[in-house]
């Protein structure tokens, strides 16, 4: 697990390189495109790619066990043309209704759109794969590498052909269709000479798998309208300047809660599951009331340590262009939360094995997010958008608990105790984020650095007395 947690953090080190090198380069225009083709993609992905790909992660083992695991991802590739055809039909058919994807050519949104649909997949199913199969090494180095060769390739083509959202996307996927064969032949080998064909899918296989993958494919449809939809509509009522502003800033905060929220569940998932699966009843029923008690704790200071150093965060991780960014870190981490409450309280859908219920709340998320979003824009602004898609995962944190769990008397959270340590981090974090306000107006170099080191300092004293007992008995009794 250590060498995992430190390829993890070297990781999170090159990404958030990138993304300072990438807003010194790209102008906000071009982070606005790059936002636009990402969200896109991710459309696809979400709804057609994803839920076979956990569905893949289900059975991998028993594939790998039995020989088969090689034929398996060939079908999957075999799907996942399928799904860039389907993609290409639909931005073809979209540029023929005379829609802009934030000016992008039709060659340049096809080439990476599908592109990033068959080689990304590859690399994102091949190389967790080798960490799950009890690979880890190969798996890091595969991870680094393809990060560090992306980077590397995205700025020379924008330094030899100029600096735009085109070029800096192209050198990912060439990293990531270089990787993907390079996973393939670490993954598989050689084959085996002689070996026998496995069987091949028949009916019964195939409804099993449908059985599994349309509630989910519907719930990250939903989850798509609600956390990155709106984007579109940003960018019509803003332009792309504005958007590309707020993508920075609202990835900022993405990229900083995602590095906490994997830590956190490298550290404490594994016992989730390991207790899901016990053949205790007990400790199966409590299972997700203890992860809960940790994690709720962990995500507010995560989350409070964010908002506090807010101000700062943009003039150390993004380029100049991007300075004036604070106010979306701040309110992109108040999303990003709520997506975090989300994931971890759907949980519990995995420990009852119904991921049909994952679909109402999400319809519901999705709703209350357009209504925020349509409510608050002539108050706020841009801002409504981070604010409307927290108030949506609320919404759906809010039906699981009062709804799904009423009648499972194991599910409990210590609100009293939450509601305590919330607001000792608020006022934490309003009294470091108002007195980076002041102090950034000096302008003194440096300043931003020492802000955040200050927080740094500050929320680790908090975090070791919060979390100090969870890391103990995880020590104890791993």
């Amino acid at each position: 697990m250590l060498i995992t947690l430190v390829g993890r953090l070297i990781q999170f080190a090159i990404m958030f390189a990138s993304v300072r090198i990438m807003t010194e380069l790209l102008s906000p225009a071009d982070m606005g495109r790059v936002a636009l083709i990402t969200t896109t993609t991710s459309l696809f992905a979400l709804f057609l790619v994803n839920p076979v790909g956990m569905f893949i992660n289900r059975r991998l083992h028993s594939w790998v066990n039995d020989g088969v695991a090689r034929s398996r991802f060939h079908l999957f590739a075999v799907y996942i043309v399928a799904v860039a055809i389907v993609a290409a039909g639909s931005l073809w058919l979209v540029d023929r209704l005379g829609v802009e994807l934030g000016g992008v050519s039709l060659g340049w949104a096809l080439a990476l759109v599908c592109g990033s649909l068959c080689f990304n997949t590859a690399v994102q199913t091949l190389v967790p794969s080798l960490n799950m199969v009890g690979r880890p090494r190969p798996f890091i180095v595969l991870t680094l590498a393809c990060l560090v060769v992306g980077l590397i390739t995205s700025i020379v083509l924008n330094r030899w052909g100029g600096a735009s959202a085109e070029h800096w996307l192209a050198g990912q996927l060439l990293a990531q269709a270089l990787f993907s064969v390079v996973a393939y032949f670490v993954f598989f080998g050689k084959p085996a000479p002689g070996a026998p064909l496995p069987a091949p899918l028949n009916a019964s296989n195939l409804r099993q798998m449908a059985d599994f993958c349309w509630p989910i494919a519907i719930a990250v449809l939903l989850q798509w309208v609600h956390m990155q939809g709106y984007r579109f509509l940003l960018a019509d009522e803003f332009g792309l300047a504005r958007l590309g502003l707020y993508a920075a800033g609202y990835g900022l905060a993405a990229s900083l809660l995602s590095a906490a929220e994997t830590i956190l569940t490298t550290w404490f998932q594994p016992q989730f599951y390991r207790d899901v699966s016990a053949d205790s009843a007990e400790r199966r029923d409590r299972a997700w009331s203890d992860y809960a008690k940790v994690m709720i704790p962990a995500s507010l200071l995560a989350l409070s340590a964010l908002i506090a150093a807010a101000p700062s965060l943009p003039r150390i991780m993004l380029g100049t262009s991007f300075h004036d960014a604070g106010e979306y870190v701040m309110l992109g981490a108040l999303a990003e939360w709520a997506r975090m409450m989300v994931g971890m309280i759907s949980l519990n859908a995995h420990r009852n094995m119904s991921t049909r219920a994952l679909i109402l709340p999400n319809v519901l998320g999705a709703a209350a997010t357009y209504a925020a979003f349509y409510a608050l824009l002539p108050l706020l602004g841009m801002l409504a958008a981070p604010l409307a898609v927290f108030l949506g995962g609320m919404t759906i944190v809010a039906y699981f608990y009062r709804i799904t769990f009423a009648n499972d008397a194991h599910v409990r959270v210590d609100f009293r105790a939450l509601l305590g340590t919330t607001a000792i981090l608020a006022a934490g974090a309003a009294v470091f984020a108002g007195g980076q306000t002041w102090l950034l107006d000096l302008d003194r170099r440096g300043l931003p650095l020492l802000a955040c080191l200050a927080v740094g300092v500050a929320w680790g004293l908090l975090a070791w007395q919060l979390l100090k007992p969870f890391v103990m008995n995880r020590i104890h009794h791993p």
